[in-house]
């Protein structure tokens, strides 16, 4: 089954939710806690993350879109994204790459 990423509130998270992202959490530049992609949150995770001032998780979570569905949506993202760098040079091969890069990251 597809899944896509969402970015909820830590206060949102509930127990059983996988995360779709590395969670890490510093303090004065200190790495003080620390949760891998793919991690089943539990109930003490989501504890300890709110204890440390976390504010957001990515977590995966069914994709329940149709194939049409993900290329209509697809087609107006890319729209959003050549409207923003409508006015850019595109030839310049760093402006290129930071498009392909926005596109690439979007399509995630």
């Amino acid at each position: 089954m597809e899944t896509r990423l969402r970015y909820l509130p830590i206060t949102d998270a509930a127990e059983g939710m996988t995360l779709g992202a590395p969670v890490v959490l510093s303090k004065q530049g200190i790495n003080n806690f620390k949760l891998p992609a793919g991690h089943t949150l539990t109930e003490t995770n989501i504890h300890q993350m709110a204890l440390r001032h976390a504010e957001f998780v990515c977590i995966e979570v069914p994709d329940e879109r149709s194939q049409e569905e993900r290329e209509a949506e697809w087609a107006v993202e890319e729209m959003r994204i050549s409207h923003i760098f409508r006015a850019a040079d595109l030839a310049d091969p760093m402006m290129a790459r930071l498009h392909a890069a926005v596109l690439n990251f979007r399509r995630s």
